[in-house]
């Protein structure tokens, strides 16, 4: 035979914490500007590093006579470019 739980046992009460303003601490946010000599977040300096680092191999391909293969960087850095309009 298969034994059912008892539904007319009494389920423990819900019990709630209630914690001090202080020591709830706010997560991070990534959109906060930095202080410094360029205020950047850290979303922005990436997609920055990102984008130089695009535009540096499509540089590199095309001094090095490969424009054909040079597009597929340039196709994704402008595919990136459009998004960042969008994202900043």
């Amino acid at each position: 035979m298969s034994q059912r739980p008892d539904h007319t046992k009494q389920q423990r009460p819900y019990r709630r914490q209630v914690l001090a303003g202080d020591a709830v601490r706010p997560m991070p946010d990534p959109w906060d500007r930095a202080a410094g000599r360029l205020p950047m977040t850290a979303l922005q300096r990436n997609f920055l590093i990102i984008t130089l680092v695009f535009l540096a191999i499509s540089g590199l391909l095309i001094v090095l006579d490969l424009v054909l293969l040079a597009t597929v960087p340039l196709f994704l850095l402008a595919l990136l470019l459009i998004a960042g309009r969008f994202v900043f």
